[in-house]
């Protein structure tokens, strides 16, 4: 059986591989994002991970004819759990599963929606013929929006001490096991107000991106100091977190929207220049906000920290349920609990307990763990086709309208939205995440601006709407 989950893995990967480059195709949309960062990291890095035991740098290695030693956790969990082969076997499974139910989701949105999805397809081919264009305008509501949200951002950052606290983070001494650092951290990282951490990770990257190009195509002054505004507030805002992931994806994000004035699609050069750009981008981060012994392999710390820590929670979690820990049936997800008038317990709180002693520990993992700590297989599918699902929608509601302003606001957040899929809970992508949260304010935006501001336009619009 054993065996056959790992063929069935390994399957499922190569289908969805071949999906990825004949079905979607590779041009930069949300789906192509969910599919390929899915491959990328919990592909051939997961099956490398788990057959040498979670072995640092496993892929290297081999490369070099290097045989390293497996990882702690294996032993650990052998030494708790007497069936370990079960264990893994329910992970490649529900690997398999996911990659399977996320090409289901997005096959359901292509037949739900056929001709969205052909003006869709058409409209990423010729991106590239198409000059960059706001087909929505709405300066005015724009700014204020923009300025709303930098004035919030800006309110908390002071009244929190934000840029004290970097100061003397970056001031502490830079020890060789960043001791000092890691619990300063611990104790001062990022802000306790909620509404600002999700202004900061989902929304407001979106309207930098909005209010840089809008601004910049309409020649608008005000709007691009307001956007650039943003653009500090939320910097001051992603280094406060005292983390090397978020000021680094968060220049990635831009980066990637400076992509998309000029291209969307995916070649094997891009792809190769874009790795680089994000290693090196995440290799400076890490080196800036953490400290290392002489000699120490950054890279390799960050290779480890992309493709192999991920993979090491999600055996934690696998391992947790229902192996130590009965499936919880919903009492992982705040909103399900809250509807089924149980208590809220967190899944990632039992994981740290079981392996670490502790409920104070977090480990990021894939959002198929706590699919598979609510409900087993069945949630594992069913979050997979949800996810599938809702990629594919956002692509079919913003990018048949082609190279636009939103569209590439919209793309820029959803990148943040994808990544957040990958290390926490759907519910938590959707929202904190922004994967949904982030293009249905993009969707209200336009429809106020339509409304207000262009009501002209918008009757056009809906007029061609009732001749479709």
């Amino acid at each position: 059986m054993l065996s056959l989950s790992y063929a069935t893995a390994a399957a499922a990967m190569l289908a969805a591989a071949s999906y990825l480059f004949f079905r979607v195709r590779l041009f930069v949309t949300t789906t192509t994002m969910l599919v390929g960062s899915l491959l990328l990291i919990y592909g051939p890095a997961y099956l490398s991970f788990m057959l040498s035991s979670g072995e640092p740098g496993a892929l290297i290695n081999r490369l070099y004819g290097i045989s390293g030693n497996p990882h702690p956790i294996f032993a650990i969990i052998k030494a708790k759990i007497s069936d370990f082969d079960a264990v893994v076997t329910a992970m490649n499974f529900s690997v398999a599963l996911m990659f399977v139910g996320i090409i289901v989701g997005i096959e359901l949105v292509d037949r739900l929606m056929p001709r969205r999805i052909f003006a869709l397809r058409a409209a990423l081919t010729n991106w590239n013929s198409q000059a960059l264009r706001d087909d929505v305008g709405g300066r005015r509501l724009l700014l204020i929006v923009i300025l709303a949200l930098a004035a919030f951002m800006l309110f908390v950052s002071v009244t929190e001490h934000h840029i004290a606290t970097i100061r003397s983070f970056f001031s502490l001494p830079r020890e060789d096991d960043n001791a000092t650092r890691n619990l300063f951290r611990l104790q001062y990282a990022s802000s306790p107000n909620y509404s600002y951490r999700l202004v900061l990770g989902a929304v407001a990257p979106m309207f930098i991106i909005w209010g840089l190009l809008s601004g910049w195509l309409s020649r608008s002054w005000p709007l691009l100091l307001a956007a650039a505004l943003l653009w500090i507030a939320t910097l001051i805002g992603k280094i406060d977190i005292l983390s090397k992931a978020p000021p680094a994806l968060f220049l990635i994000q831009l980066l990637l929207a400076g992509l998309l004035i000029f291209t969307n699609r995916i070649t094997w050069l891009r792809a190769l220049v874009g790795s680089c750009v994000v290693a090196l981008a995440l290799y400076a981060v890490t080196r800036l906000i953490m400290s290392f012994p002489e000699g120490t392999a950054v890279l390799q710390i960050v290779y480890s920290r992309v493709f192999e820590a991920e993979n090491q929670s999600l055996l934690e979690n696998f391992a947790t349920f229902p192996f130590v820990h009965p499936h919880m049936g919903g009492a992982n997800i705040r909103p399900l609990a809250m509807l089924m008038g149980v208590p809220f317990i967190p899944g990632y709180s039992i994981v740290a307990h079981t392996w670490y002693g502790t409920f104070a520990v977090t480990s990021p993992s894939l959002f198929i763990a706590d699919a598979w700590a609510d409900f087993s297989y069945p949630g594992v599918f069913a979050f997979s086709v949800l996810a599938g699902a809702v990629c594919r929608s956002i692509d079919a509601t913003f990018l048949v309208h082609g190279k636009t302003v939103v569209s590439v606001a919209v793309l820029g957040a959803a990148f943040i939205g994808v990544f957040t899929l990958l290390i926490t809970a759907l519910n938590t992508a959707f929202t904190s995440g922004g994967l949904v949260l982030a293009p249905v304010l993009a969707g209200l935006l336009v429809t106020a601006i339509r409304y207000f501001d262009n009501p002209n336009r918008s009757s056009c619009s809906l007029r061609a709407a009732q001749n479709e």
